[in-house]
């Protein structure tokens, strides 16, 4: 295995966003294997040992194969520490933790690629209707996002240190413009999206379909 870390990912993958924005902001360089899962070429046979549960990211590093975004970021987290995206704080850590579940398990997963592909295959849905399913679920988890962030942000989702709160929320936001969801809705979100948008880690990270 090669000493530079390789990154298995899908541009449009918000779950392989987080990691491209998480490695710049660490430093830590590395190659790219782009998979274009739109066309499920990760279940070609061929990325059967690199990507065991055929989805992406997978991230070789260290000799270590590592899949699955946040189990990813913890690694790195606890691997190269600098600079920290989790607060020292323990109930400040379970804030961050808290937004990035919410992000992960309860937004991204009804609104992914095989979800809507399967939704089309199995009920016949158009795309505009499987947008308008994406669209219902992104805004209505919003809402609770932009009233939770509404006590805690600052430049950022918890003050004005990145966190992993911000790794997964800025590719979440930026998403949407994919499926017309109503930003005009969520100013905290908005801003805090823009905000982040100035730093380079954040505004490079963006996959040229959504530049």
């Amino acid at each position: 295995m090669s000493s530079t870390p390789l990154l298995y990912q899908g541009t449009l993958s918000s779950s392989s966003w987080r990691l491209r924005i998480a490695l710049a902001l660490k430093g830590i360089a590395y190659e790219s294997v782009r998979i274009d899962i739109s066309r499920d070429e990760q279940l070609k046979p061929e990325f059967s040992p690199v990507l065991p549960a055929r989805q992406v990211p997978c991230l070789a590093i260290d000799g270590q194969l590592l899949y699955q975004s946040v189990a990813i970021l913890e690694y790195l987290e606890e691997t190269r520490p600098t600079p920290r995206l989790l607060p020292s704080n323990p109930a400040a850590r379970a804030q961050v933790r808290a937004v990035v579940e919410v992000i992960n398990s309860v937004i991204q997963p009804l609104h992914n690629t095989p979800v809507r592909k399967r939704l089309q295959a199995q009920f016949g849905l158009s795309v505009e209707d499987g947008n308008a399913w994406s669209r219902y679920w992104i805004e209505h988890r919003f809402d609770d996002l932009e009233r939770q962030i509404q006590t805690t942000r600052g430049e950022y989702c918890f003050g004005d240190e990145v966190t992993l709160a911000d790794v997964f929320l800025y590719p979440q936001v930026a998403s949407t413009v994919r499926f017309d969801a109503d930003m005009s809705r969520f100013p905290n979100l908005a801003a805090i999206c823009a905000n982040l948008r100035t730093l380079p880690a954040f505004r490079d990270s963006h996959p040229p379909e959504l530049q």
